[in-house]
Formats: structure tokens, sequence, C-alpha cells
């Protein structure tokens, strides 16, 4: 298994993902990547790229910090050695990490996020919760052992407390007691021990310890014995403290070599995840995606682009290989492209094989092969005295001793460098060496011999670099089955070469044109016109095919909104008039129990059963309709206003619909006025002005409502609103109590149709106002 990644720059690939790698180790592993030839194993590489890929667009960086590889930390539990604070202090880093990561898996399972190959990277992390609430416990952000560490400490460091308040009091008695003695009214650290600047005359005459001269030899820096005992007394606290955190290092050594292979288990993951989530920013950086991969020796490549060139600029490619058609050959002139198209699937096959997305269109198709070879470029070897054609035969004699079934073979400007007849006659029986064997091949070449040979052969395709005639500039799309002319003439032309020449050469050119050479030529413009055509016909069917999937998704969208809201309405007069069945079966129930029925008790029964049958409309009796009538449609249930009558068919608009219907399916009602709803007169009563049925508006007005009035209003107002098409919903509730407005709180979070709400801004009306959103 050989692949000439050197040639095709796939080291330069490598550091584009090492720079997003956060470990030494993975970007040691990143360097070391080489091309797999299993479909299987890459499959899944790539499937877990391109997941994680998915993950860190929608939300963001997978939250891993710089260094976090603690394995020799981890290595150390295995001999049980203690740890110093500083470790700890790692350890402590990559446990919130951890912690970190996990909240981050967490957030993408809310989300219902769909990359399921990644996902075992973080289901798999164990939670070390107790071991870093124990590490917080005792440690502070600075690297501290806190002093609520352990009772023992905090005793230890309350008595010091005490006593370096003592000592500082005595050394502030002592310089104000001896204060004729002193040079200056400081004290000062010598030695570790609290001094005293006493004048060299006056030494004698405060007893304690000298630790230190001053250079002049006019000042002693005496430790006064009056603070000696003192100072004991801390330094001896100073070394219980040292023990104490010593003890509770210990502890928490022992706990870290504890959870020594969960520890492990999580690296493990973690450094994957590192692995991976530096593919997916690579894969981010150049807009890359995940092809489909084949054991078949299928290539089928579509806009791709070159990875290592500005991707905003790069012309992308397409080309086709399968097994019919085995080998391409591509002509050209020089700067067009053809060199690029070479090194483009070479480098892409291999990053796909290594597990990378590649910068092309998610249908593209690639073929995984055991060999790439590659000779692209001239490489004079000028120690080994090697020319270029002897350096590209050298290359090409070792392919042809190591080429096997499944190879792919690219090789730039075959034959090139010697005698054209002589190179000529040797890239064909080159060409078929390579030929016997199940391999792809990528062919560049300027002879036209090779192009008719080409033409000859059923398992060869041919293709050509775009070239723009008028301008003289390469346009680097490659169009396949067709074969490129070099346009030496045009390009000389372009450099400043005289016209006479340019003519004389093109005379010729044609005088030695075979007649072949010139039906190929008209053919293969033909073939180039074509294919134009094709082009421009494609664009039109995607566009037309776009299109129709916006029409029909919006159609969908429309039906569904209606099927919802007669939906809607249907359950809700299912209701009322189960409502009004039972409370007449209730009537009926109570009248059975009637031995003899009095006059009043008559007419109260035939009250409530003449209320069942109430209703705001009244139909008329009228078969003629007529434009502008309102009427109410049978089959929906809904009010609507005539807009057009042709025969039998009447077109009405009713909500946001306007819709057909036969006559027999409509009935004429009276157009609707406004009622007045008067409420309880009293203080900060007023009369209610109620709102049509058929009408919706954009507020309600609920001052002056009582209570339990609110949910039949709400109710309403806002099935009105949405038959109306309106989105939002100002409710009136002012301030007062407060009653109406819980009332309004209370039917918001039992509604199925209230998408969200919030009180009024400035200017809205405040608290006294809340702004209704509806579905």
């Amino acid at each position: 298994m050989r692949f000439m990644t050197k040639q095709l720059e796939f080291n330069t690939v490598l550091k584009m993902v090492a720079k997003y790698a956060r470990t030494d180790r993975v970007r040691t592993r990143i360097f070391g990547l080489q091309p797999q030839d299993d479909c299987d194993p890459i499959q899944t590489m790539l499937a877990e790229v391109d997941a994680l890929r998915s993950v860190i667009i929608q939300v963001g960086q997978v939250p891993l910090i710089d260094d976090f590889d603690i394995a020799r930390l981890i290595g150390y539990a295995a001999i049980e050695r203690t740890y110093s604070l500083t470790e700890i202090m790692h350890v402590r880093l990559f446990l919130s990490m951890e912690k970190d990561v996990i909240n981050y898996y967490k957030n993408v399972i809310s989300l219902n996020i769909k990359a399921e190959a990644c996902f075992h990277y973080f289901s798999g992390l164990i939670n070390h919760h107790t071991l870093l609430v124990a590490i917080d416990d005792k440690i502070d952000g600075d690297g501290l052992i806190k002093d609520q560490a352990t009772p023992e400490l905090l005793s230890i460091r309350n008595k010091r407390s005490r006593l370096d308040k003592s000592l500082q009091d005595k050394l502030s008695q002592l310089v104000s007691t001896y204060g004729k003695y002193l040079s200056d009214q400081v004290i000062v650290m010598r030695n570790g021990r609290f001094c005293i600047g006493v004048k060299e005359t006056y030494k004698n005459h405060i007893k304690g310890v000298i630790h230190d001269v001053s250079a002049s030899g006019q000042t002693i820096y005496i430790e006064p014995e009056q603070t000696r005992q003192i100072t004991a007394e801390i330094e001896s606290l100073n070394v219980q403290e040292a023990k104490e955190i010593e003890r509770i290092i210990l502890m928490l050594s022992r706990d870290i070599q504890f959870n020594q292979t969960t520890l492990s288990t999580n690296l493990a993951l973690l450094i994957e995840l590192d692995f991976l989530q530096s593919k997916a920013n690579m894969a981010i950086e150049l807009n890359a995606t995940m092809p489909h991969i084949n054991n078949r020796g299928i290539i089928d490549l579509k806009l791709a682009r070159h990875p290592l060139l500005n991707q905003k600029e790069a012309i992308p490619i397409s080309l086709q290989l399968d097994n019919h058609l085995r080998t391409l050959l591509i002509t050209g002139p020089n700067t067009g492209g053809k060199t690029v198209a070479l090194k483009t699937l070479g480098l892409l096959t291999i990053m796909a094989q290594s597990g990378l997305l590649i910068p092309a269109d998610p249908h593209t198709n690639l073929a995984v092969f055991k060999q790439i070879f590659a000779d692209i470029g001239d490489e004079q070897s000028i120690s080994q005295s090697l020319s270029t054609f002897s350096s590209h035969m050298t290359k090409i004699v070792d392919m042809l001793q190591n080429v096997s079934n499944q190879t792919l073979i690219l090789l730039d400007e075959i034959g090139s460098g010697t005698d054209p007849n002589e190179g000529v006659s040797l890239a064909i029986a080159i060409l078929n060496a390579f030929r016997k064997f199940d391999i792809r091949m990528m062919v560049t070449t300027h002879y036209s011999e090779l192009k008719r040979y080409a033409y000859e052969q059923t398992d060869i395709q041919t293709a050509s670099v775009a070239f723009d005639k008028e301008t003289l500039k390469p346009l680097y799309h490659i169009h396949m089955g067709t074969t490129g002319s070099s346009h030496a003439f045009l390009i000389a032309k372009r450099l400043g070469l005289p016209n006479d020449v340019i003519r004389e050469a093109t005379d010729i050119y044609k005088g030695r044109q075979t007649d072949l050479a010139k039906l190929m030529e008209q053919l293969n413009d033909e073939m180039v016109i074509v294919q134009e055509e094709r082009s421009r016909l494609s664009d039109l069917i995607d566009q037309t095919q776009n299109e129709q999937l916006s029409y029909e998704k919006a159609k969908k969208e429309l039906i569904d909104k209606q099927d919802a809201l007669l939906l809607k309405i249907k359950e809700k007069e299912l209701t009322k008039w189960q409502k009004q069945k039972d409370e007449l079966a209730d009537l009926l129930e109570d009248l059975k129990k009637k031995s003899n029925l009095s006059q009043p008790d008559y007419a109260q029964y035939k009250y409530k059963i003449n209320q069942q049958h109430v209703t705001d409309e009244q139909y008329v009796e009228d078969h003629e309709l007529k434009i502008g009538d309102d009427v109410f449609i049978l089959s929906y249930q809904q009010y609507g206003k005539i807009i057009h009558i042709k025969e039998n068919m009447v077109d009405v608009s009713f909500g946001n619909f306007d819709l057909s219907f036969k006559r027999s399916d409509l009935r004429k009602v009276q157009p609707k006025t406004a009622k007045k709803k008067k409420t309880s007169q009293g203080k900060g009563k007023v009369l209610i002005s109620e709102t049509p049925k058929t009408a919706a508006s954009l507020e309600l007005d609920l001052r002056g409502f009582r209570y339990e009035e609110v949910d039949e209003a709400m109710e309403q107002a806002i099935d009105r609103a949405m038959l109306s098409g309106l989105r939002t919903l100002r409710i009136i509730h002012g301030f007062g109590t407060g009653a109406v407005r819980k009332a309004v709180q209370s039917y918001i979070k039992k509604s199925p149709y209230v998408i969200s709400s919030r009180y009024g801004g400035e200017g809205e009306g405040l608290n006294g106002v809340t702004i209704l959103t509806l579905k």
C-alpha cells in the first residue's frame, strides 16, 4: 500500500488540521495520518467528522482547553505517588473542562440535533462531580489551600492570626517605648524575624538577638526579647499548618488515585474529541462536505475545489471515471488548470481515505484505492544528474514495477521532455502497460497524437480545460468529452509575436494538419457548444424544480393551517353541542321527578329549553344571494361575505381565505351590529362594547369585567383574531386590584394558542396591558 502524499502536498493539509488541535498528542497523531483502504472504517471516520461539524455549526465549539492531556498525572496514580499542589490544580482544570463538555452534550441533546455518529464520544464520559467538589472545597481559584479545608487547618490559622496581631501590637509598643534608641520608627524583617533598627551606641539598652547590621554599621537590627516567645509560637503553628496541608494534599491524591480508571477513560474520549474537532474545524474553514465512498472504482467529482487554493476564488471542477471509462486524458493550454485538476482528484481522494471531509458537492462519489501514484511537475535531480525526462521516467519505471489493481495513477505531461515522436510513442506504450490492470488513470498532455489515440480507445475519456478565445484567458473549467487545443498561436500573439510570423505558422500548421485532425477540431468545437447548452438547460431544470418545491411547500402550509383552524372550530362547536345536550338531559331528568308541574315551574323550564337554541345569528329566508351579502357557510360553520357569483358557484371571503361554494351550502344572514354589554353599576364600572363575532380587533378591553367573565371574553377575542389571520392581541386589564390581570394570566397559561406574552412597554400601557403573540 503506497500513497505518494508528498507530491500531492497532503502534509500542508495536515498543517491546516493540526492548528486546531488542543493537545500535543493529537497534533502528533494528525501529522501521522495515513490513508486507509477499507470502505467501512473510512465511512465511519467521515460520518463522525461530519456529525461533529454539524454540531459545531449549530451549537459552537466543544469546550476543550489547551494542553488538557493529563496522561502523565493519571499515570502517577498507578504508583500511588502523592501529587503536588500544582499537579492537583491541573487535574482540577481537567475536571472542570470535563464538566463543561458533559453540559455541552446535554445542551445538544435538548436541542434535538441529529448527529448520532459522534455522540458515543460524549455519552461515554463519566461524571467526576464528587472529585471536583472535593478539590474545590479545599483549594481556591488561586491554587491556595482554603482555611475551611479542614477544622484543624482553620483552628491553626485562627490561632496564628491572633498571634500575628499580638506580635504587631507588641512591636509597635516597643517602637514607641524605645523610640529614642532607634534609627527609624519602623519594623523590618531580617532572617525571617521581625526586628527594630537600634542605633549602634544604644544596642546594649535593648535585650534581644542581633540578626543584621547596616552597611554603615550605625544601625543594629535586633529582635526584641519580648517578641521571641510569640515568634516561636507562630513558627510552631507554621509547622503544624504545613503538616496539615500535606495531609490534605495526601487525601486529595488518594481521591484522584481512586478515580484513575474512569479518568483514563474520560481522557481517551476527550482526546478523540480533540482529534475529531480538529478535522471538523478544518472542514468548516474549507466549507467541506462528506462525500460518498465506494470500492467499485467509480469517481464522480462534483464542484470540487483544491483545498490549498483560496476557496472564494477557486474555480470548482467536475469529472467522472468508472468501470467503462477508466482513463481520463485532459488537454488544453498551459496554466489552464490541467495540473490543478490532477492534484485536486489525488489530494481529495487521500483526504477522504484519511477521514477528512473534502471541499466539494456532497453528492461527490469517490473510489477507495489501495495505492495512489503521482508524477506531477518538473523535479530535476541535480545530485543524480537526471534531466526532466529522466526524472519522469524514473518515477514511471517505479510505478510499473509496483502497479496493481485498485490503483489511482496521475501523470502530468506524459512523454514530455524529449523528441515529440519518441515521447508520443513512449506515452502510448506506457498507457497500454498500465491499462492491463483494473486501475483509474488521469493524464494530461499537449500531444495531438495522444488525442487521436484516446479517441480510438473505448475505455479512455477525453476532457479539456476551458479557454476564452476573446480574452485569451484560461477559465479553469473542465469540459468532459472534448479535446482542447494548446492555443499556442493565440497566446504567442497576445505576448507580442509579430502578426506575419503568426500567419506563417498558421499556414504551416494547416498544411501539416491531417483531415482527421481537422475533423476532430471541428467536432470538438461543436461538443463545447452542446455542453454549454446542456449546462444552461440543466440550470433551468434545477430552477424550475426548486420553484415547484417551494410552491408545493407553501400550498401544504396553507392547507395545514386551514385544516388546523377548521378542526379547532369543529372541536369547539362539538363541545358546545355536548354541553347543551347534557343540560337538556338534566332538565328531562328533573321533569321525570316532578309528579305535577306548576305554572311557574313550567315557565322556568320553558325558558331554560329556549335558551339552548338562542343564537346571535338570524338566517334570512331569502334564496336570492348577491355580491356583498353576509352568509353562513354550513360545511365550514363559518361566516363570510360574497365576493363573486357564477351560476351555481359562489366565491366567499372568510378569514384569510377566498373559496368557492355551492349555493345550497350557504345561508344568508343579517348584517351584525355591535352590542352593548352593561356591567354592574358601581365605582369603576363602565359600558363595554362587545366586538362582533365576524370581525377581529387588535385589542380587547377588559376594564370593568369580573374575574369570572374574563375566560369567555379572551376565548372569543383569540378565536376572532386567529380566523382573521392576526398574530398579536392587546389585552387592556388596567392596574386596579389586579384580579382581572390574574384572570388574564391564568387563561394564558392554559391556552394552547398563545405562543408568548409580555406586559406593555413605554407608550403601550405598561403593566396595565398584556401583549399576546398567537400561533
